[in-house]
Protein backbone atom coordinates (compact mmCIF):
# COMPACT_ATOMS: atom_id res chain seq x y z
CA UNK A 1 0.00 0.00 0.00
CA UNK A 2 1.42 3.53 -0.81
CA UNK A 3 -1.17 5.44 1.78
CA UNK A 4 1.45 6.03 4.20
CA UNK A 5 4.06 7.56 1.81
CA UNK A 6 0.90 9.32 1.00
CA UNK A 7 -0.18 10.59 4.21
CA UNK A 8 3.76 11.64 4.76
CA UNK A 9 3.73 13.83 2.34
CA UNK A 10 0.18 15.62 2.93
CA UNK A 11 1.53 16.37 6.51
CA UNK A 12 4.87 17.88 5.02
CA UNK A 13 2.98 20.06 2.46
CA UNK A 14 0.34 21.27 5.31
CA UNK A 15 3.41 21.96 7.87
CA UNK A 16 5.26 23.91 4.80
CA UNK A 17 2.07 25.96 4.31
CA UNK A 18 1.26 26.70 7.96
CA UNK A 19 4.64 27.87 8.50
CA UNK A 20 4.71 29.63 5.81
CA UNK A 21 1.44 31.65 6.59
CA UNK A 22 2.31 32.57 9.94
CA UNK A 23 5.69 33.88 8.92
CA UNK A 24 3.47 36.24 6.68
CA UNK A 25 1.88 37.58 10.41
CA UNK A 26 4.16 36.92 12.42
CA UNK A 27 8.35 36.80 11.44
CA UNK A 28 9.98 40.23 10.78
CA UNK A 29 11.68 39.84 7.32
CA UNK A 30 13.43 42.33 4.50
CA UNK A 31 13.45 44.82 7.90
CA UNK A 32 14.45 48.20 6.32
CA UNK A 33 13.39 51.56 6.17
CA UNK A 34 13.19 51.83 2.09
CA UNK A 35 9.87 52.77 0.79
CA UNK A 36 8.07 52.79 4.53
CA UNK A 37 6.90 55.21 6.94
CA UNK A 38 9.29 55.59 9.06
CA UNK A 39 8.65 55.85 13.55
CA UNK A 40 10.81 57.41 15.91
CA UNK A 41 9.52 56.07 18.59
CA UNK A 42 10.59 57.99 22.32
CA UNK A 43 10.04 55.70 25.35
CA UNK A 44 11.84 55.52 29.12
CA UNK A 45 11.40 56.51 32.16
CA UNK A 46 9.61 55.37 35.15
CA UNK A 47 6.28 53.42 36.11
CA UNK A 48 5.61 51.65 32.50
CA UNK A 49 6.82 48.58 30.80
CA UNK A 50 7.63 50.69 28.06
CA UNK A 51 9.49 48.25 26.24
CA UNK A 52 6.53 45.55 26.02
CA UNK A 53 4.21 47.81 24.35
CA UNK A 54 6.99 49.26 21.63
CA UNK A 55 7.69 45.55 21.05
CA UNK A 56 3.64 44.46 20.65
CA UNK A 57 3.11 48.03 18.82
CA UNK A 58 6.73 46.86 16.50
CA UNK A 59 5.52 43.65 15.55
CA UNK A 60 1.94 44.74 14.53
CA UNK A 61 2.86 47.77 12.43
CA UNK A 62 5.94 46.43 10.98
CA UNK A 63 4.85 42.69 10.21
CA UNK A 64 0.93 43.19 9.50
CA UNK A 65 1.57 46.63 8.25
CA UNK A 66 4.33 48.62 6.32
CA UNK A 67 6.12 50.50 8.46
CA UNK A 68 9.62 51.05 9.96
CA UNK A 69 10.46 51.64 13.80
CA UNK A 70 13.07 53.06 15.16
CA UNK A 71 13.57 52.85 19.02
CA UNK A 72 15.41 54.78 21.32
CA UNK A 73 15.14 56.49 24.85
CA UNK A 74 17.93 59.00 24.51
CA UNK A 75 16.49 62.14 24.19
CA UNK A 76 19.87 63.65 23.18
CA UNK A 77 18.54 62.17 19.26
CA UNK A 78 16.52 65.24 19.21
CA UNK A 79 19.56 67.60 18.86
CA UNK A 80 20.32 66.07 15.30
CA UNK A 81 18.73 66.50 12.25
CA UNK A 82 15.22 64.51 12.24
CA UNK A 83 14.77 64.44 8.42
CA UNK A 84 14.54 60.37 8.10
CA UNK A 85 11.72 59.76 10.28
CA UNK A 86 8.22 60.81 9.17
CA UNK A 87 6.75 60.62 12.48
CA UNK A 88 7.27 60.60 15.88
CA UNK A 89 5.20 58.76 18.65
CA UNK A 90 6.00 59.88 22.27
CA UNK A 91 5.42 57.22 25.14
CA UNK A 92 8.06 57.94 27.69
CA UNK A 93 7.95 60.21 30.64
CA UNK A 94 11.55 61.90 31.25
CA UNK A 95 11.66 63.71 34.27
CA UNK A 96 13.68 66.51 32.57
CA UNK A 97 14.81 67.69 28.85
CA UNK A 98 18.15 69.56 28.14
CA UNK A 99 17.39 72.74 26.44
CA UNK A 100 18.59 71.87 23.13
CA UNK A 101 16.58 68.72 23.46
CA UNK A 102 13.00 69.94 23.85
CA UNK A 103 14.23 72.87 21.47
CA UNK A 104 14.77 70.10 18.81
CA UNK A 105 11.73 68.29 19.69
CA UNK A 106 9.44 71.11 19.52
CA UNK A 107 11.49 73.27 16.14
CA UNK A 108 10.81 69.63 14.52
CA UNK A 109 7.13 69.98 15.28
CA UNK A 110 6.91 73.48 14.73
CA UNK A 111 8.40 72.76 11.29
CA UNK A 112 5.33 70.09 10.18
CA UNK A 113 6.73 67.04 11.91
CA UNK A 114 3.85 65.02 13.35
CA UNK A 115 3.29 63.30 16.68
CA UNK A 116 1.61 60.59 17.89
CA UNK A 117 1.60 60.60 21.92
CA UNK A 118 0.36 57.86 24.16
CA UNK A 119 -0.67 57.14 27.84
CA UNK A 120 3.22 58.32 29.70
CA UNK A 121 3.58 61.45 27.26
CA UNK A 122 1.32 63.43 28.91
CA UNK A 123 3.28 62.50 32.01
CA UNK A 124 6.97 63.63 31.26
CA UNK A 125 8.95 66.55 32.55
CA UNK A 126 8.66 67.21 36.07
CA UNK A 127 6.61 70.41 36.72
CA UNK A 128 9.55 72.50 37.46
CA UNK A 129 11.24 71.91 34.17
CA UNK A 130 11.79 75.16 32.25
CA UNK A 131 9.78 73.62 29.57
CA UNK A 132 6.74 72.21 31.27
CA UNK A 133 4.58 74.67 29.69
CA UNK A 134 5.75 74.85 26.71
CA UNK A 135 5.52 70.81 26.77
CA UNK A 136 2.22 71.11 27.80
CA UNK A 137 0.73 73.16 25.09
CA UNK A 138 2.73 70.60 22.31
CA UNK A 139 1.03 67.56 23.78
CA UNK A 140 -2.47 69.33 25.03
CA UNK A 141 -2.41 68.57 28.72
CA UNK A 142 -0.35 67.40 31.93
CA UNK A 143 -1.31 64.35 33.65
CA UNK A 144 -2.80 64.91 37.56
CA UNK A 145 -4.24 60.88 38.61
CA UNK A 146 -5.59 57.78 37.58
CA UNK A 147 -7.93 55.46 39.54
CA UNK A 148 -6.35 51.84 39.86
CA UNK A 149 -6.31 50.03 36.60
CA UNK A 150 -9.07 48.28 35.49
CA UNK A 151 -11.62 47.90 32.30
CA UNK A 152 -12.73 51.28 30.93
CA UNK A 153 -15.34 51.89 28.49
CA UNK A 154 -14.79 54.95 26.44
CA UNK A 155 -16.95 56.73 23.88
CA UNK A 156 -16.27 57.59 20.88
CA UNK A 157 -17.67 61.48 20.23
CA UNK A 158 -16.44 62.57 17.59
CA UNK A 159 -17.32 59.84 15.09
CA UNK A 160 -16.71 61.59 11.85
CA UNK A 161 -13.13 61.99 12.34
CA UNK A 162 -10.92 59.58 10.13
CA UNK A 163 -8.96 58.44 13.28
CA UNK A 164 -12.04 57.19 14.98
CA UNK A 165 -14.61 56.66 12.19
CA UNK A 166 -14.41 53.02 12.06
CA UNK A 167 -14.38 52.11 15.62
CA UNK A 168 -17.02 52.07 17.49
CA UNK A 169 -17.37 52.47 21.54
CA UNK A 170 -15.15 50.15 23.14
CA UNK A 171 -13.74 48.43 26.58
CA UNK A 172 -9.86 48.15 27.23
CA UNK A 173 -8.13 47.41 30.84
CA UNK A 174 -5.78 50.53 31.03
CA UNK A 175 -5.60 53.38 33.59
CA UNK A 176 -7.97 56.65 33.02
CA UNK A 177 -6.24 59.58 32.88
CA UNK A 178 -6.81 63.22 34.72
CA UNK A 179 -4.84 65.88 34.62
CA UNK A 180 -3.88 68.21 36.64
CA UNK A 181 -4.16 71.36 32.88
CA UNK A 182 -5.82 71.21 29.43
CA UNK A 183 -5.61 73.13 26.76
CA UNK A 184 -8.87 73.80 25.46
CA UNK A 185 -8.00 73.85 21.60
CA UNK A 186 -7.65 70.43 21.25
CA UNK A 187 -10.26 68.55 19.56
CA UNK A 188 -11.64 65.75 21.66
CA UNK A 189 -12.09 62.30 20.00
CA UNK A 190 -12.92 59.64 22.57
CA UNK A 191 -13.77 60.14 26.30
CA UNK A 192 -14.76 58.14 29.28
CA UNK A 193 -16.73 58.42 32.76
CA UNK A 194 -15.48 57.67 36.18
CA UNK A 195 -17.30 58.35 39.07
CA UNK A 196 -19.68 61.18 37.77
CA UNK A 197 -16.54 62.99 35.92
CA UNK A 198 -16.00 62.80 32.32
CA UNK A 199 -11.93 62.70 31.25
CA UNK A 200 -10.68 63.17 27.81
CA UNK A 201 -9.11 59.81 26.30
CA UNK A 202 -7.53 61.23 23.10
CA UNK A 203 -7.97 64.24 21.07
CA UNK A 204 -5.98 66.17 18.44
CA UNK A 205 -4.25 69.47 18.49
CA UNK A 206 -2.11 71.79 16.02
CA UNK A 207 1.77 72.99 17.31
CA UNK A 208 2.78 75.25 14.96
CA UNK A 209 2.81 73.47 11.40
CA UNK A 210 2.37 70.07 13.05
CA UNK A 211 -0.40 68.07 13.74
CA UNK A 212 -0.51 66.46 17.05
CA UNK A 213 -2.38 62.94 18.46
CA UNK A 214 -2.03 61.84 21.92
CA UNK A 215 -4.68 59.16 23.62
CA UNK A 216 -4.17 58.06 27.39
CA UNK A 217 -4.44 54.37 26.73
CA UNK A 218 -1.46 52.14 26.32
CA UNK A 219 -0.32 51.79 30.28
CA UNK A 220 0.80 48.21 29.59
CA UNK A 221 0.49 44.78 27.49
CA UNK A 222 -3.43 44.45 28.10
CA UNK A 223 -3.90 47.48 26.55
CA UNK A 224 -1.06 47.05 23.61
CA UNK A 225 -2.76 44.09 22.52
CA UNK A 226 -6.20 45.52 22.66
CA UNK A 227 -7.99 45.85 18.63
CA UNK A 228 -9.33 48.64 19.35
CA UNK A 229 -6.25 50.40 20.98
CA UNK A 230 -4.35 48.75 17.92
CA UNK A 231 -6.35 50.15 15.13
CA UNK A 232 -6.30 53.32 16.96
CA UNK A 233 -2.80 53.96 16.95
CA UNK A 234 -3.22 52.26 12.99
CA UNK A 235 -5.75 54.94 11.76
CA UNK A 236 -3.66 58.32 13.70
CA UNK A 237 -0.70 56.63 11.90
CA UNK A 238 -2.35 56.92 8.43
CA UNK A 239 -4.00 60.49 9.12
CA UNK A 240 -0.64 62.04 10.80
CA UNK A 241 1.66 61.20 7.71
CA UNK A 242 -1.27 61.70 5.09
CA UNK A 243 -2.29 64.80 5.95
CA UNK A 244 1.20 66.53 6.84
Amino acid sequence: MKTKPFITFTFLLLTWATMHSQNKFYDYHDRNPEGKVHILYMAGGSWHDHLAVASILRKFLEVRHDYYITYSEDFRIFTRPLDQYDIIIMNGMPTEMEADEFEGFSNAVKEGMPVLGLHSATAALKKDDAHKSNYTDLIGADFGKHPPIYTIPVSIVNQDHPIVKNIGDFEIYDEMYFYKEKREDSTVLIEAEHEGVITPIAWIRSYGKGTVFYTSLGHGVGAATNKYFQQLVLNALIYLTENE
